[in-house]
């Protein structure tokens, strides 16, 4: 398995990693944890998502469930409803 087991070490498809945010803010700028390239509201989520090159964007003017691919820089949920960042 060992050899066989290092071609998947990355991940399988364009996005490798989910980070669940809720009534927190998070940022993707330190050592470790670049690679946020997408984001999905959660049902009644509320709060503002940073763009990595500037601008920011309102969490309520998002469609639930709908993938959107962009640059996270930090995602402020302001409620208890989660937002999901996925990582690549």
């Amino acid at each position: 398995m060992g050899s066989n087991f290092k071609k998947f070490e990355k991940g399988f498809g364009i996005y490798n990693e989910v980070v669940t945010i809720n009534n927190t803010t998070t940022a993707f700028t330190e050592s470790g944890a670049y690679g946020a390239a997408a984001v999905i509201r959660g049902d009644a989520a509320t709060g503002t998502i940073r763009a990595a090159n500037g601008g920011t964007i309102s969490i309520a003017d998002l469609q639930v469930g709908i993938v959107y691919e962009l640059g996270v820089e930090s995602v402020t949920v302001s409620n208890s409803k989660n937002v999901y960042v996925l990582k690549r």
